[in-house]
């Protein structure tokens, strides 16, 4: 399962899809980021959830620079 989840301020409240094919949930991840990603405290992500519930970033917004 992948989820996408946007938060306005850092902790604040959250919206939140799942999908279950990637695909999906990168297009939603990819039009929150085109609606919201210009506002300076939005934080987006998009995760894999394995089976027991832990959770794997795959994208974030903004993004982290490359070390």
């Amino acid at each position: 399962m992948y989820t996408v989840t946007l938060r306005f301020v850092p902790g604040g409240p959250r919206v939140m899809g799942q999908w279950e094919q990637e695909e999906s949930a990168d297009r939603c991840f990819l039009d929150w980021v085109g609606l919201y990603g210009s506002l300076p405290t939005v934080t987006i992500s998009l995760c894999e959830v394995a089976p027991d519930g832990r959770e794997r970033v795959i994208r974030p917004w903004p993004q982290v620079p490359a070390v």
